[in-house]
């Protein structure tokens, strides 16, 4: 017991030593002198930058870097173990960018930060208008506030973004996200026309996800089931899967069937074998027991 609490005493203070370290990590450029100003967004990744770190948000012109207030994300980057997060935001608010505190949704027609849908507030028919392409019948567009409630052939405003990427031996790539204030999944905002048109159904043909119905434009340029869509199982399959089971249950059993007459057979032909081997031996033991019977009955004449 005694070693035991030895041990305890030796690896406590190395535990303390790997700890801190990590405890301290984010909040390390707390008090650091910093300027809103130099707030921008990433050229490639569009991602928010400003002057203080991954944990922390600049106050002011002439500010200070300090803790962020708030989380948009369950599990923040940049944050270290043991490091206690800030807090989610409420229904009816939202957390910017920077982190500097949860803020009340934003109007129709306000700016907004980029592709910040969750900044906006819902329409009053925000269940009729929500999709998988908006938040709650709201959208940030150009860094507007919109709603997604354009119909058919209704104008439309069309926000494409360009995020660029490096490859493992340094060649960039670029993939542009196109997003639309049209009623969603049902229409989608042709730029020719600069209006709103009817998604395509499965197997048309399509140059762009936005296009189809299911917001998937497969690789032979047709409208195609969204890769999540679950497997659907045809009747005539279900029926020759279960064909296919109960023949293979009634194979095994003919199978099991014939083996087993087999091994019966050729046990039944080491029994009779050995009985007629046994018959055989005893018939063999009487003859000689009869033949010494006889030859004793002989030799007993003979000497009387």
């Amino acid at each position: 017991m005694a070693r035991l609490s030895g041990l305890a005493a030796l690896l406590l203070p190395c535990a303390v030593l790997l700890v801190a370290p990590l405890l301290v990590l984010g909040d390390s450029d707390v008090g650091f002198r910093c300027s809103t100003t130099n707030d921008r967004l990433d050229s490639a990744s569009h991602k928010f930058i400003s002057d203080c770190g991954e944990t922390t948000f600049c106050t002011g012109v002439n500010g200070t870097c300090q803790a962020r207030q708030c989380r948009r994300d369950e599990f923040p980057f940049g944050f270290a173990n043991f490091t206690a997060l800030p807090a989610l935001c409420g229904n009816g608010t939202y957390c910017p960018d920077e982190g500097s505190g949860c803020a009340p949704l934003l109007a129709v027609g306000s700016a907004c930060q980029m592709d910040r849908d969750d900044q906006c507030s819902p329409p009053p028919n925000w269940q009729a208008l929500a999709s998988n392409q908006n938040f709650n019948g709201s959208l940030c567009l150009k860094s507007l506030c919109t709603y997604a409630n354009a119909t058919l052939g209704q104008s439309c405003i069309i926000d494409n973004v360009t995020y660029i990427d490096a490859g493992p031996n340094g060649q960039q790539f670029s993939n542009v996200v196109t997003r639309h204030n049209c009623q969603t999944p049902l229409f989608f905002c042709d730029a020719a026309f600069n209006a709103c048109v009817p998604t395509k159904t499965l197997g048309t043909s399509c140059s762009s996800d936005l296009e189809c119905q299911s917001f998937n434009c497969g690789h032979k340029g047709e409208c195609a089931e969204p890769p999540e869509t679950p497997a659907r199982v045809e009747a005539w399959q279900i029926v020759l899967t279960g064909l296919s089971v109960v023949a293979a249950m009634i194979a095994t059993i003919v199978m099991l069937t014939f083996v087993h007459k087999r091994l019966r057979l050729q046990r039944y032909r080491e029994i009779r074998e050995y009985y007629e081997e046994q018959m055989g031996l005893r018939r063999s033991l009487a003859a000689l027991h009869a033949a010494a019977a006889d030859r004793y009955v002989d030799e007993k004449h003979y000497h009387d």
